[in-house]
């Protein structure tokens, strides 16, 4: 996917953007541009989050930046990926790649980021629904938004 930064446009250096948890114990900040800005609708966004979809970005890890002592605590889910939550609130709000050979190929340089913890406006929308046939069957989403299977560019819209 395209990169775009958070006026929505390619390239150009922009200011940082601030994210935290529910109880500001982990604070942290991306500098864009951002990688997307989607909406995953799969099994274990859904469960890790408890809602519907989760909106995601993300950055290269030199473009993240969290002090060594954020009280963070990362759950592996697979031999694959990590979920980072704070362990005073309980907010989730991370996601890494620790090993390649995931079906869905997340980038293990890259840091993933949960839109809504982030304390400024992304200044762009997300551009796609991805794990879209994992949806829960009581959302239908009202947008015009292109629907894909898993994190690839199938689309099932069409």
């Amino acid at each position: 996917m395209d990169t775009v930064d958070a006026a929505g446009q390619q390239g150009a250096a922009e200011q940082p953007l601030h994210g935290r948890c529910l109880c500001g114990a982990v604070q942290f900040t991306l500098q864009p541009p951002l990688d997307f800005v989607s909406h995953c609708h799969c099994e274990s966004c859904r469960r890790s989050h408890g809602a519907a979809f989760v909106t995601w970005t993300s950055v290269p890890f030199d473009r993240f930046a969290m002090p060594s002592d954020a009280p963070v605590r990362w759950y592996r889910s697979s031999s694959f990926i990590e979920w980072g939550f704070c362990e005073r609130c309980g907010s989730s709000m991370l996601y890494r790649a620790v090993a390649d050979g995931h079906p869905e190929s997340p980038k293990r340089d890259r840091m993933y980021v949960t839109a809504a913890s982030l304390q400024e406006p992304l200044g762009c929308a997300p551009k796609v629904h991805v794990s879209y046939e994992e949806r829960v069957a009581w959302f239908e989403p009202g947008d015009a938004l292109p629907k894909h299977r898993g994190k690839t560019d199938e689309r099932l819209d069409r």
